[in-house]
């Protein structure tokens, strides 16, 4: 499929070999994948990957997709949400965007006045597994966005399935997106459920990425059924090393284990000695590695609150997402990274 008029944000390979009937949209790519520890599948969730162009001329397109998993599908103009679509499970669907009726036609231009991004932006925004069967033009003529188009910074958000998006009523209003927009910047989602253990294989690839300025590392909460706290200092050594070595200008944020149940076992458990312990060994990396620009923010400061917690007592509710959005906000700002 010709894709030379659009921008793939979050979007590293459409797969035409993984065995659907149309091309896998994939956030990692499926060498990559294959080589985690319980990601291949989830690697292939188009959390918030995007579609993304300028209309240069014409009155309307449709975009085919599948959604397998069944999900959202957002559409904004900017930074404000034009659709929002609950899509069926396992049929094609063709959503047609209709470009003759601008509302922003008889705004004046102060209105959109720092937005991160131009009004002209269209941006279609997938969820949950999805099979992408083309692009009808229907005569219309589009390009990709420049870069004064969009958010000068680029963020890469690496983490576990509460960076993926799980829990709040949609992907959107995870914390990672929150965050982005309250920032002002662009947030590449590279999260993984069940998964995020540090992988050589994970570590090489975002290290081999050159698209972003600062990347946070959300790390420990599913490695703490695996690995104890030696394997944990290890793999997080070598991701810092490897991120700081390639890319010496840009911060690295580690962000410790968020609040859960593990923090008020009645008890000492096997999750609460190794999320203690996973959170001293970042303590002490950060500070080890803190003349190369990487930072450390305690995940209990971003969700200071149990009751921000779904019942599984891991992942955060919608509003707990938004508490996180905001907080996480906060510390980025006053590190000066975004």
């Amino acid at each position: 499929m010709n894709t030379n008029f659009l921008e793939l944000h979050n979007i590293a390979e459409l797969d035409a070999s993984a065995g659907y009937p149309g091309l896998l949209v994939r956030r990692y790519p499926r060498a990559v994948a294959e080589a985690l520890e319980n990601s291949s599948s989830v690697s292939e969730d188009a959390t918030l990957s995007e579609l993304r162009f300028v209309v240069v001329s014409g009155r309307r397109l449709a975009v085919s997709f599948t959604s397998i998993s069944g999900g959202d599908l957002f559409i904004y103009r900017g930074d404000f949400v034009q659709n929002h679509v609950r899509v069926p499970v396992g049929v094609i669907f063709r959503q047609i965007l209709d470009f003759e009726n601008d509302l922003y036609a008889n705004l004046r231009p102060e209105a959109f006045v720092g937005q991160a991004f131009s009004r002209h932006v269209w941006r279609v925004v997938f969820d949950g597994l999805t099979l992408l069967h083309g692009v009808d033009l229907m005569g219309a003529i589009i390009r990709p966005p420049r870069a004064d188009e969009k958010p000068a910074r680029r963020w890469a958000a690496y983490g576990s399935s509460i960076t993926h998006g799980y829990s709040p009523v949609s992907r959107q209003q995870c914390y990672v997106a929150q965050a982005a927009h309250r920032l002002g910047v662009d947030v590449i989602n590279l999260g993984l459920s069940g998964s995020c253990m540090c992988e050589k294989a994970a570590v090489d690839y975002l290290a081999s990425r050159d698209d972003w300025d600062f990347i946070t590392c959300e790390v420990g909460v599913n490695m703490r059924a695996h690995y104890e706290s030696d394997v944990f200092d290890q793999r997080v050594r070598h991701l810092v090393e490897t991120f700081t070595t390639r890319h010496p200008e840009k911060p690295v944020v580690l962000i410790s284990p968020f609040t859960s149940a593990a923090d008020f076992a009645m008890e000492p458990t096997r999750d609460s000695r190794r999320t203690a312990g996973f959170r001293e060994k970042l303590s002490v990396i950060a500070a080890e590695f803190s003349p190369r620009g990487v930072h450390l923010i305690d995940g209990r400061e971003i969700l200071p609150a149990f009751a921000g917690l779904n019942c599984d007592f891991v992942h955060p509710s919608t509003e707990g997402h938004t508490l996180m959005a905001e907080n996480l906000a906060h510390h980025l700002r006053r590190l000066g990274i975004a």
